[in-house]
């Protein structure tokens, strides 16, 4: 029967095995050294460089601004001229309908009444005033305003008036009379008709 190992055996066993392991250790040559990585070389730049580099930027804004006055100096001498062209392109979509009328007819409306008087009424045209008004309301009555048209001028602007009876329509200028009342002006959303110094605006 074998003879079993004491914890004091056992104990000097596990001493003596690690000295061993010492002793290996210490025998064995000390690894070299691992190389260093080597840097990365960088871009080195040294002051005169930088300096150098600065004096060719300044060098170079100053002949750029001796170009601008220089150029600047010939355009002041040189004989500016302004021309208006009074020539209107036939497919011009900025077209006002209707053309602006002469001073004297703006002047014959504002002198028509004195605006620093107050506006008395005629006792001796009320009558005729408010008959001639009815009667341009009536003949309006009968028709509607279903169109404005125009082509590259002013001159061709057309109103387009549907009957409301016989649903006919009419096409009508400016200066054109239906049923006595006149098409006195054409705007690009409405119009005004005249009858007996009486207008009506008629908007789409």
């Amino acid at each position: 029967m074998a003879k079993k190992e004491t914890a004091e055996e056992k104990l000097l066993k596990i001493i003596e095995a690690t000295k061993k392991a010492k002793s290996a250790s210490s025998a064995v040559p000390a690894a070299a050294p691992m190389a260093l990585a080597k840097p990365a070389t960088r871009l080195s730049v040294s002051v005169q460089q930088i300096n150098l580099l600065l004096m060719v930027g300044v060098l170079a804004s100053l002949l750029f601004l001796g170009y601008e006055v220089k150029s600047g100096l010939a355009l002041i001498g040189e004989n500016v001229s302004i021309s208006a062209d009074t020539k209107i392109a036939k497919d011009s979509q900025n077209l006002i309908v209707p053309q602006v009328k002469g001073i004297t007819y703006y002047l014959d409306k504002a002198s028509a009444r004195n605006i620093f008087k107050p506006y008395e009424l005629q006792e001796t045209g009320a009558v005729s005033v408010t008959s001639a008004r009815a009667a341009l309301e009536k003949k309006m009555a009968k028709y509607k305003l279903v169109g404005i048209a125009w082509l590259d001028v002013p001159e061709s602007a057309t109103v387009m008036l549907e009957e409301a009876a016989t649903h006919m329509t009419h096409f009508l200028k400016e200066g054109d009379k239906i049923e006595d009342v006149t098409v006195k002006t054409i705007y690009t959303d409405r119009v005004v008709f005249s009858y007996a110094n009486e207008e009506i605006i008629t908007k789409l």
